[in-house]
């Protein structure tokens, strides 16, 4: 209200607020990306969203939960990460001793797991691979059943890991 009666001209008069908002959250998901990318960290996370500002995008139309943020982001009920924890003693997969359990693993490679993968990709049309992963993440409706095959196979895993 006291802004109404000032007879002074705004100090901001020169460009909308909104723009100035606009461009100091580019840079800071500009910023954010760098680091995300020349970071060592979040693997998991990169094989799904090799580029941050993309991957928020993204990750804003999916209906997150606990299972698919695990599977995600590697961070969960996987054999593999919950050693680093001491919760389990080996981070063998149930496929084969000395194979890893991580997410990737279940959801790429597990022979557990074929079946259901390769009934995912004839519905989705696509093989499930490290290097298709992303553009599967990019395409709605590919996403969405792409998402059903992740839940229902690291359901069945964190499941058995508890």
């Amino acid at each position: 209200m006291a802004a109404l009666t000032l007879k002074r001209a705004p100090d901001y008069d020169k460009c909308p607020v909104s723009f100035v908002k606009g461009q100091i959250r580019r840079g800071s998901l500009d910023e954010w990306n760098r680091r995300y990318r020349s970071g060592v960290t979040a693997g998991t996370t990169k094989v799904f969203f090799p580029d941050a500002i993309e991957g928020y995008h993204i990750v804003r139309k999916i209906p997150l939960d606990s299972i698919i943020t695990q599977m995600l982001t590697g961070h969960g009920g996987f054999s593999e990460y919950l050693v680093k924890f001491k919760c389990k003693e080996d981070p063998s997969c149930a496929c084969a001793p000395g194979v890893d359990e991580s997410a990737l693993h279940i959801l790429l490679d597990c022979p557990i797991f074929g079946r259901a993968r390769y009934d995912s990709e004839q519905e989705i049309g696509q093989k499930i691979t490290k290097n298709t992963v992303q553009e599967i993440m990019r395409n709605n409706k590919k996403r969405t059943k792409f998402l059903e095959y992740t839940r229902k196979i690291a359901e069945v895993v964190i499941k058995k890991n508890k």
